[in-house]
């Protein structure tokens, strides 16, 4: 009863540091079509999930899981979502952001990247900030994990997740 009161909090933290001010839905949806896809979203991440513990996971498979993301939304969802789909800056902050609370509460092992938002970005001092709700794409998307990972070396830490997660902190 605790682990699943506990994941379900994971998932609401989630899809409240993914969807803030990313204009998800189209205007009118209704409440129980929103709950609908976020429960069934939740579903399709837990499964991509159960391939991350205890393996290492490599950039190519990471960012193949959330295209899946991505095409699960608008194969399924799209009358309800803006553009037809979950955006691919959506789509990262959703699988890293979850993977990034439950790495921190052991219940799966050192995600292979972080949630790439505007704060991360501008503390790693990128050169470039992305706009992940709005136009971050995969290259944009690589650029700052490949940023990250020269500055974790350069800097002692064991993992570009561990590096975030140093950097992070609520204003």
């Amino acid at each position: 009863m605790k682990a699943k009161f506990i994941k379900k909090e994971l998932w609401l933290l989630t899809i409240g540091g993914s969807f803030q001010r990313a204009n998800i839905y189209q205007v009118g949806i209704n409440e129980n079509v929103k709950k609908e896809f976020r429960n069934e979203l939740q579903r399709f991440i837990d499964e991509i999930l159960e391939k991350y513990n205890n393996a290492l996971i490599s950039d190519e498979t990471h960012i193949e899981n959330i295209y899946k993301i991505k095409r699960f939304s608008s194969q399924n969802y799209s009358a309800i979502l803006t553009n037809g789909q979950l955006n691919f800056g959506v789509c990262q902050k959703l699988l890293n952001l979850y993977l990034k609370y439950q790495w921190c509460l052991n219940l799966t092992s050192t995600p292979p990247h972080f949630p790439v938002d505007r704060i991360i970005q501008q503390k790693l001092k990128v050169p470039t900030v992305y706009s992940w709700t709005k136009n971050l794409e995969e290259k944009q998307y690589l650029e700052v994990i490949n940023h990250a990972r020269k500055e974790y070396i350069a800097k002692g830490y064991t993992s570009i997740a561990e590096q975030e997660l140093q950097l992070f902190s609520r204003n």
